[in-house]
């Protein structure tokens, strides 16, 4: 496969990871973990393979860098993957509910419950102790004096979801969103802290079944365990899945299985970048039949027109589902071939198909079951694009849009993601749309033509006059008027080129606008880490945006030469963490941020510079300097 799909698989992974851990998930564990796996087989040493949850999303909430990562777990779908897994680690077990919230750090001093932190990436998280106070479960006081650190999960007991919070989607969308709430907190007293973590003075006990009694005899719920062998834990699960799971009053998408004793379940190390002594084993997902009635072709920001299934609302999991994609024509011939005989070579309104929620949070049209009988209408793949009417092409197993400058859909897509990728607050989706809407805005550098005074009398998003929203944002626009030369290039929209490819291109020499423009395929395909198909994409991309390039020139946008210092043409990549304030500081001096370990790299930044991983590995054999992020500062002269 080349950089560039490794590059595309690592944009969705991220994508469905910011969306499950911001509340709004958008793919099925089982897909995201099937994708991640393909990932470590193509790419071992990719930055993706290290991160843990993901960054918090907006919110005025403090963010706080755990003092003790908080780590995801590697999962088994099936008997044989748990059988793989616990080949050679002996017969003592201990196993727990898979939670299903938002996992949350309670930090204990002397005493008393001082902070309590969402998990976000696993090295920061946002801190919101006042909402937490107000759940049952989060215990204020604790007759223990050293400093204790508590791991649980906020949960929304199904009980209280039907009682407090009709027509909401879900229980555990419900406490992510009200856990983290700004204004009128009180719903919050109707969420439940369940912790399965004891940490005194940051260190485990002996055993997990000696935390969970601990935290018992401190007054907190912990989840239903057991303990024994294999064969226990095989029996545990049978029980969940034929009647426990929904016999219990909280939701749960699997068992946590996990070597009991500490020491032993420390030796183990690190599978796949997480704990090897434990593991996630999960659920079967819940499937029901129903009845086709159309598909939706969406036209996406890039010009990928995705089928979206629409069909009678069955409830799976607690939620009513009546719409699934059916992600390309490829997925959708599998569906015709694997069913039944039909003359009839598409889909057809009136069709038997079997809907699941994959791991109980996204909707997979499983297959079709029967064919519509009579004279059904068939549901074709459209000829042209449904937003702008261009002739639709094929790409694969995609059919695609190539109207990117007229196509409204792909538009709305590329200034989206201009906002995003510079990163300008308060400027948001909506607000974007509602200008898109108005007429005021057509391309990326009508953006900066607006009068925001103008805008916030009288810009509606909504029902209502944006306000203070359009101030705030247009304030934070004119702040990036000047850009980094990778970010304003990289942020365009070029297909198979970010700003990590065009910062390559850029410390090769291709340095500012005028040689970007006179450079030839062949040239580009020489830079280190581009190569051909990247160059060609590249080369034409940056023509057929030129216009948009100069009409940002135009409306005052600059771009920085590289910054030259004392760190000139030499190279860091971050490992375990995120830090922008290092990252920034490091570029100021002249370094050059990569996004995985290569030759060439200077120096690996991990959040634990004697850990064991793959990166770190690869990073010792090239003899790359591996470094913590004191020793990385210390570069810069020092934190501010």
């Amino acid at each position: 496969m080349s950089s560039s799909a490794i590059t595309t698989l690592v944009t969705r992974l991220q994508q469905a990871s910011d969306a499950y851990y911001n509340g709004n998930p958008s793919m099925s564990d089982a897909a995201f973990d099937a994708l991640r796996d393909q990932l470590e087989v193509l790419d071992p040493t990719n930055a993706f393979l290290s991160v843990t949850g993901a960054p918090v999303a907006g919110g005025g909430w403090v963010k706080v860098t755990h003092s003790i990562p908080m780590r995801s777990l590697n999962k088994a779908q099936t008997d044989a993957d748990l059988v793989d897994w616990s080949s050679g680690l002996g017969s003592d077990f201990l196993v727990t509910e898979k939670l299903d919230g938002i996992s949350i750090a309670l930090t204990y001093k002397d005493g008393k419950l001082v902070q309590a932190v969402t998990r976000g990436d696993g090295a920061i998280g946002e801190d919101i102790t006042r909402n937490v106070l107000l759940m049952k479960g989060a215990v204020k006081q604790i007759p223990v004096m050293d400093n204790v650190y508590i791991r649980g999960e906020v949960i929304c007991r199904k009980s209280d979801f039907a009682r407090h919070f009709p027509g909401e989607s879900n229980p555990r969308n419900t406490a992510s969103g009200t856990a983290k709430r700004q204004s009128n907190p009180a719903p919050c007293q109707h969420l439940t802290v369940i912790a399965y973590q004891y940490l005194p003075n940051g260190v485990a006990l002996s055993s997990k079944r000696d935390e969970l009694g601990n935290l018992a005899t401190l007054g907190f719920i912990v989840p239903n365990y057991g303990r024994g062998s294999l064969q226990y834990v095989q029996g545990f699960y049978e029980s969940y899945v034929k009647g426990v799971r929904t016999s219990i009053d909280y939701d749960i998408d699997g068992l946590v299985v996990e070597v009991d004793n500490r020491h032993a379940r420390e030796a183990l190390g690190e599978r796949n970048h997480r704990p090897a002594g434990a593991i996630a084993y999960k659920f079967p997902h819940e499937e029901l039949p129903t009845t086709l009635r159309d598909i939706r072709w969406q036209v996406g920001n890039s010009g990928r027109v995705t089928p979206v299934a629409e069909f009678d609302s069955v409830n799976l999991a607690g939620a009513n589902v009546k719409q699934a994609s059916l992600h390309n024509l490829g997925n959708i011939q599998r569906l015709i071939d694997d069913g039944p005989t039909s003359p009839l070579p598409a889909l057809c309104a009136g069709d038997c198909i079997m809907v699941a929620r994959r791991n109980d949070v996204i909707p997979y049209v499983e297959a079709r079951l029967t064919v519509a009988t009579g004279a059904p209408a068939t549901l074709t793949a459209p000829a042209v694009c449904p937003e702008c009417s261009t002739a639709l092409k094929m790409d694969g197993e995609y059919l695609v849009c190539d109207n990117h400058d007229e196509c409204p859909a792909q538009v709305s897509g590329a200034m989206k993601r201009w906002i995003n990728k510079i990163g300008v607050l308060h400027f948001g989706d909506a607000l974007v749309q509602a200008l898109i809407d108005s007429g005021r805005v057509n391309t990326i550098p009508d953006l900066y033509k607006q009068d925001e005074k103008d805008l916030a009398a009288n810009l509606y998003i909504g029902n209502r006059v944006a306000g203070g929203t359009v101030l705030k944002a247009y304030t934070n626009l004119r702040r990036k008027m000047t850009l980094p030369l990778h970010v304003l290039v990289g942020s365009l929209g070029i297909p198979m080129v970010g700003r990590t490819t065009v910062q390559s291109i850029v410390d090769a020499g291709y340095d500012d606008l005028n040689k970007m423009s006179k450079a030839t395929k062949a040239q580009i395909a020489l830079v280190p880490g581009v190569g051909s198909s990247k160059a060609d994409a590249f080369v034409e991309g940056f023509w057929d945006r030129l216009g948009i390039i100069t009409g940002l020139l135009a409306v005052g946008v600059t771009y920085e030469k590289p910054k030259q210092g004392p760190m000139t043409g030499q190279s860091f990549c971050l490992t375990g963490f995120r830090d922008k304030q290092l990252t920034a500081a490091l570029e100021a001096q002249g370094a050059t941020e990569k996004s995985s370990v290569g030759k060439t790299l200077t120096y690996l930044i991990a959040l634990d510079a004697s850990g064991t991983t793959g990166k770190l590995a690869k990073a010792r054999s090239y003899g790359t300097k591996v470094i913590d992020q004191g020793a990385a500062w210390g570069l810069v002269g020092g934190k501010p």
